[in-house]
């Protein structure tokens, strides 16, 4: 689930040249993608190969359905592939559309491959797991918690055909709190895994990875109630055996903090990317970056200060660097993608370039050496703080 809406910066305006510059020398290319709607989002992406990769997400059609997209890289081209819609009652918010969208996606073989995310029913939530076996997607009953008003997953990860995790939330009934949920699959059916929950707070989980069955990371944050701030990072790790709140570093003037994505490459080397708004030097909020050494999560220096800067993914590739994806929030709201790469020294920018006016990413993967962003662009300026007529935006260098 992308929980990715922040207040309008008014100093990001004067950043507009830097990054007006840095896409210039940018090595992204925007790659050709299909839409299924008239509007369109690609929230995650995972690759098998440098020639078999998926993207996920959903599309909003004229008939008023949202609709679930996925769309396949072979090598040569992106092609939308069918995929199931089990929501179809027409209750779905305040426009009565049906309701199915995917917010994760994890690849395990060409022909073992998962997306997960929700399915709408009016005001309430169900999570939705779909999965491909080289020849068509169908969906596979997950559980929603019991009690719930709602469940939802975000994010998806796999370790091998019998050991797939799913992070998410639910809704206790008459609560208006939301708590962790997170599901294993094992080969055979998917099944609610207890996760803590910090006390007196809603807690939700936006990303997870895995490097083995004993080494599995969930990110999240933490929004204390009544107050609502300060909101803080939330870290889980499951061990092989439980899962355990690990602690996490954020600003310590930041009331706004924020992971949406994590990315580990062993049990010494994860990294986890979302937002924080610190603001003692007018930053009006960054990219919040945090790196997993094998004992503790320290915070990593962002190169995007002073835009509101909202890192949205993170992928690490085979040649040993990292990549975080997102995007900015301009002074007249107006959303530009950008990129951040780990050289094994520091993160710098990388802005790509965008076949539009306005563009945000979601989600990334890489494999052999390429490496892959995804998320929708618009061809217009925004008016009201939603890219209008959003179109598919997959960029690869």
């Amino acid at each position: 689930m992308n929980r990715t809406s922040r207040c309008v910066a008014a100093g990001a305006a004067a950043l507009l040249p830097l990054l007006v510059a840095a896409a210039a020398g940018s090595n992204w290319v925007p790659v050709p993608s299909p839409n299924l709607g008239t509007t369109n989002f690609l929230q995650s992406a995972a690759a098998v190969s440098d020639s078999d990769a998926w993207a996920a997400g959903y599309a909003y059609t004229s008939s008023r359905a949202q609709l679930t997209l996925l769309e396949h890289w072979d090598g040569a081209s992106w092609i939308r592939v069918p995929s199931p819609n089990p929501g179809t009652a027409q209750r779905c918010g305040d426009r009565r559309y049906t309701g199915n969208s995917l917010w994760g996606v994890a690849a395990i073989s060409s022909t073992d491959v998962w997306a997960v995310g929700r399915i709408c029913t009016w005001s309430t939530f169900q999570t939705l797991a779909e999965h491909w076996d080289g020849a068509a997607w169908t969906v596979i009953p997950s559980p929603n918690q019991p009690g719930a008003d709602s469940s939802v997953l975000t994010s998806v990860t796999a370790i091998s055909s019998n050991d797939v995790w799913a992070a998410g939330d639910f809704e206790p009934r008459g609560t208006y709190i939301w708590l962790t949920l997170i599901e294993h699959w094992n080969g055979t059916n998917w099944s609610i895994v207890s996760s803590p929950n910090p006390a007196r707070a809603s807690n939700f989980l936006n990303g997870i990875a895995a490097t083995s069955p004993s080494d599995v990371w969930a990110v999240g944050y933490t929004q204390p109630k009544p107050t609502y701030t300060p909101e803080v990072p939330l870290i889980e790790h499951y061990d092989g055996s439980a899962w355990s709140v690990v602690p996490s570093a954020h600003p310590a003037q930041s009331l706004s903090n924020e992971l949406y994505a994590v990315t580990a490459r062993s049990s010494t080397d994860a990294w986890a990317v979302g937002y924080e708004n610190e603001n003692s030097q007018g930053q009006n909020g960054t990219g919040l970056i945090e790196h997993w050494d094998g004992t503790a999560w320290t915070l990593a220096d962002s190169p995007i200060a002073g835009s509101a800067t909202s890192l949205t993914s993170v992928t690490t590739s085979a040649l040993g660097d990292a990549w975080a994806a997102g995007y900015i929030t301009t002074g007249n709201v107006q959303f530009l993608p950008v990129t951040e790469h780990w050289n094994g020294a520091a993160w710098t920018l990388d802005v790509p370039p965008i076949p539009g006016e306005t563009g945000q990413l979601f989600g990334a993967t890489s494999a052999s050496g390429k490496v892959w962003t995804v998320g929708a662009f618009s061809k217009s300026t925004e008016t009201s703080g939603y890219l209008p007529t959003p179109r598919t935006l997959i960029l690869e260098r």
